[in-house]
C-alpha cells in the first residue's frame, strides 16, 4: 500500500532528490541514478523489518530465552505496526521508514545492552550501518528523538541489575557465538549506499 502510494505522489523520492547534495558528504552514493539507489535501500530496510524480528523470533525459541525477548520483539512489532503517537502521521514509505528505523535502532539497542554487560549480542545481527544510513536520511534532530525514544525504552526493561543474573541463567546464554549476519544479509543483495568514512 505503502510502495502503490509512493508511486503515485513521488513524495519520498521528491525529498530525497532534493536532500542528495547534503547526502553526499555523510553517504556514498552512486553517481548515476542516486534517487534510484535511495529509494531501494529505503524499500528493502522497511521490508527487513519482519524478517528481522522473524529471525530473532525463531533464535530465541531454538535457544531457549523466547519469554525473555518477548517484551522486545512485541514492542519492536509495536512500532512498525502501530507506531507512537509522536511520530508525523503522514503516511506512505516515508512513515514507514521512521516505524522500521524505531524497530530495528530497538534490536540494535537490545544487543548493544547485551554486548556490554554479557559480552556478546542477544541475537546475531548487525544492522548499524544501515541505521546510521536511515539516521542521515531522516535528518539528524528527527532521528535523535527516535533514538532517545528506543533509548528510554530498551533502558526500561534492561537497566535494572538483576536482570543480567537472569539472562546469564537462562538456557541460551551459553549458546556457542554464530557469525554476525549483516545489514547486507538481511537487505538483500549488497546495496550500493555506504556510510563516507571522514578523513
Amino acid at each position: 500500500m505503502a510502495l502503490l502510494q509512493e508511486e503515485e505522489s513521488g513524495q519520498l523520492r521528491q525529498k530525497l532528490a532534493q536532500e542528495v547534495p547534503l547526502l553526499r558528504d555523510k553517504l556514498v552514493l552512486p553517481e548515476n541514478e542516486p534517487v534510484l539507489a535511495l529509494m531501494e535501500f529505503v524499500t528493502n530496510y522497511v521490508e527487513s523489518v519482519p524478517g528481522c524480528l522473524h529471525l530473532v523470533t525463531a533464535l530465541s525459541k531454538e535457544f531457549g530465552f523466547y519469554d525473555y525477548a518477548a517484551p522486545f520483539l512485541h514492542m519492536a512489532e509495536d512500532y512498525f505496526l502501530q507506531p507512537p503517537n509522536a511520530l508525523p502521521q503522514d503516511g506512505g514509505l516515508e512513515a514507514l521508514l521512521d516505524e522500521a528505523f524505531l524497530a530495528h535502532r530497538l534490536l540494535e539497542e537490545v544487543n548493544d545492552h547485551h554486548i556490554r554487560q554479557l559480552q556478546r549480542p542477544l541475537v546475531p545481527l548487525d544492522m548499524t550501518e544501515a541505521n546510521i544510513i536511515v539516521h542521515h536520511l531522516l535528518g539528524d534532530a528527527f532521528a535523535t528523538s527516535l533514538e532517545q525514544l528506543v533509548q528510554f525504552a530498551a533502558g526500561q526493561l534492561l537497566g535494572k541489575e538483576y536482570v543480567w543474573d537472569q539472562i546469564r541463567a537462562l538456557p541460551g546464554s551459553s549458546r556457542p557465538d554464530t557469525a554476525l549476519i549483516s545489514s547486507e544479509q538481511i537487505m538483500g543483495p549488497k546495496h550500493s549506499i555506504r556510510l563516507r568514512l571522514s578523513a
